[in-house]
């Protein structure tokens, strides 16, 4: 029996586009290799963008526990610049966000299949830990993991990033310091990002050059230790309770990665998610782009439009905000740059909110694709 469309991930690209698709009667079938609800290397930010789209496939972030952050917060050494964000976004868990996507899909009439890795793909057939399938789309939703064989093409950055995620119980003198805000700490050889993702919990999610966390013993403690020395992080992590055994880590980040379909591509294989475009996470938009490559996939896939189609529309709607984010994460790498950029910022605090508005997607209307 062929399997109309076949998900490979239950993530965020997969549980969403699993959704719209089921949502649009379409038999789909989703495949996670995790058995439950289950953390990932995230920042946990959802732009008002992301949130728009999670809304669209009826699922309301604040309902789910999603915390309001309505500004940013940028600290270097004992420097701080703090604005509004032009936008209220939300923090929220994903293993909450995910769970609810599955959940959601199921609802909708979506099968999903739930502690299964999927080991193989061959034209159209893919191995599984529960056996053989056959499917007329495949659309890969592994996130940040190549699934072996269709691997991306190199990283678009040079060096190579580390991904860090500890969830925090915080004391109520540093909710209170956090508030509303997203809180950033730039110390040179990356950054570290702060925010609530629910009452009285706080996501610390910190991408560092692989080159600097190798000067320090590729050791998490030591890596600690350095950042809790800033200032304003040491404050708001003292007295805090960590949440995980040890932090979730992911090597390798291919931060500015745009899918480019090669020749021999099979028609049949999809992208999305961080397997279709990967942006810089200093945008905080990383989300918003997973979410956007389902629902142009949908549209496409309900239209009939073929993945030639999909992939000139979703670089349409990611291309640019990739590429800006991208040269703002390399200008807060430079010393001299990220010095005058926040000497900048705090003559005029509106700097910090155009940057966020120049790094977000653009609107996208819910218009299907169609052949040419």
């Amino acid at each position: 029996m062929v399997t109309p469309i076949l998900v490979i991930g239950g993530g965020l690209a997969g549980g969403a586009v699993a959704t719209r698709l089921a949502q649009a009667g379409r038999a789909v079938t989703v495949l996670e290799r995790e058995a439950g609800p289950h953390e990932k290397v995230c920042g946990e930010f959802l732009s008002v963008e992301a949130c728009s789209d999670l809304e669209r496939l009826g699922l309301d972030p604040a309902r789910l526990g999603g915390v309001a952050i309505d500004c940013v917060r940028v600290h270097r050494g004992r420097h701080t610049v703090e604005t509004g964000l032009p936008f209220v976004a939300r923090g929220l868990s994903r293993a909450v966000l995910d769970e609810a996507l599955l959940e959601e899909a199921a609802t909708a009439g979506a099968e999903v299949v739930r502690g299964v890795r999927v080991t193989g793909l061959c034209g159209q057939n893919v191995s599984a830990s529960d056996g053989e399938r056959t499917a007329e789309h495949i659309l890969l939703a592994t996130g940040k993991h190549d699934l072996r064989g269709h691997a991306r093409t190199p990283p678009a950055t040079r060096g190579g990033y580390i991904g860090f995620k500890m969830h925090w119980r915080l004391p109520r003198h540093s909710l209170d310091a956090i508030g509303s805000a997203i809180e950033l700490v730039l110390f040179g050889h990356g950054y570290a990002g702060l925010q609530r993702v629910a009452a009285r919990e706080a996501n610390l999610c910190l991408v560092v050059k692989r080159s600097h966390f190798a000067e320090l013993g590729n050791n998490w403690e030591r890596l600690l230790a350095s950042l809790l020395r800033e200032q304003r992080l040491g404050q708001r992590l003292e007295d805090a309770e960590p949440l995980f055994a040890k932090p979730l880590a992911i090597a390798n980040l291919p931060y500015g990665y745009l899918h480019r379909a090669r020749a021999d591509e099979p028609a049949h294989v999809w992208r999305l998610g961080d397997q279709a475009a990967m942006t810089a996470s200093l945008s905080g938009d990383g989300m918003a782009v997973a979410l956007r490559s389902a629902h142009v996939a949908a549209d496409c896939l309900v239209s009939g439009a073929p993945t030639a189609d999909f992939q000139r529309l979703l670089s349409a709607q990611t291309s640019k905000q990739v590429r800006r984010a991208m040269r703002l994460q390399r200008l807060s790498e430079r010393p001299f740059a990220l010095g005058a950029g926040l000497l900048a910022a705090r003559l005029w605090p509106g700097l910090l909110a155009l940057g966020a508005r120049a790094t977000r997607l653009p609107f996208y209307p819910e218009v299907h694709a169609s052949r040419p």
